[in-house]
C-alpha cells in the first residue's frame, strides 16, 4: 500500500519536503495543533494509538477537568495517589493491563521508574486530568492539509472506533501494527518502516 504524501519525496534528499510529526497516545492533540499551525513546514501527521475520533472531537466538560486536576494536585490525596502509581509494582500492573499486548520488559520498568520523579509530576497531573481534551479538535483535523496516518495496535479494541478518522478526513490512512497501546516501544522496527514508507 502506497501512503499519501503532500510532496514527491526523494529519499536521497534531492527534493525538499516538510517534517513528519508523530504523536503517541493521548498526546495526539499536540500533534494535531502543530500540523494545523504549520501547514507548510509539516507535510505528514502520524498518530499512534490516538484517542478515538469521538473522544478527540468531544470536549471534556470544564467542571470535570477542574475536579480531576484539583484531585491530582491535592497535597494529601494526590500525593498519596502518585506515590502508589509511581511504584514499580503498579507501573508493571498498569502497563501489562492497559499498554502492552505482551508483558512489559524490564527496560520499560527501569525507564518509567527513572522518569517518575517529583519534578515531572506537574505535566503528568495536567495530562492525566485530561487538560489536552479541553476542546474539540475536529476543526483542526479537517482544516489541516497534511495526510494523516492513524496507527493502531492489533490488540487494541479501540481500533474499530478510529474508523471515523478515515471516514471524516479527506486524506487519512488507517493501519495496524503488532502491539497494543505503546507501539513505538512494542514495534519500533515496524513503525520505522512506516516512517520510511512516507519517505523520511
Amino acid at each position: 500500500q502506497v501512503l499519501p504524501s503532500m510532496f514527491r519525496v526523494n529519499r536521497q534528499g534531492n527534493e525538499s519536503k516538510g517534517c513528519l510529526v508523530i504523536a503517541q497516545g493521548g498526546l495526539a492533540p499536540v500533534g494535531i495543533m502543530l500540523a494545523k499551525r504549520n501547514p507548510i513546514t509539516i507535510s505528514n501527521l502520524m498518530l499512534t494509538s490516538p484517542p478515538t475520533y469521538q473522544d478527540i472531537t468531544t470536549a471534556v466538560p470544564t467542571a470535570e477537568l477542574q475536579r480531576n486536576y484539583e484531585f491530582l494536585r491535592s497535597p494529601i490525596f494526590g500525593s498519596i495517589a502518585f506515590k502508589l502509581l509511581e511504584s514499580r509494582a503498579l507501573i508493571k500492573f498498569f502497563s501489562n493491563r492497559f499498554l502492552f499486548q505482551d508483558e512489559c520488559d524490564e527496560e520499560w520498568l527501569d525507564e518509567t521508574g527513572q522518569e517518575s520523579v517529583v519534578a515531572a509530576r506537574t505535566p503528568v497531573q495536567a495530562f492525566n486530568a485530561g487538560l489536552l481534551q479541553h476542546r474539540s479538535f475536529e476543526e483542526d483535523l479537517k482544516e489541516s492539509p497534511q495526510p494523516k496516518l492513524i496507527v493502531s495496535g492489533e490488540g487494541d479494541m479501540r481500533a474499530v472506533d478510529r474508523q471515523p478518522y478515515k471516514e471524516q478526513l479527506d486524506t487519512c490512512t488507517l493501519i495496524t501494527l503488532p502491539g497494543l497501546n505503546v507501539l513505538p516501544w512494542e514495534s519500533p522496527n515496524a513503525l520505522v518502516d512506516q516512517i520510511k514508507e512516507l519517505g523520511y
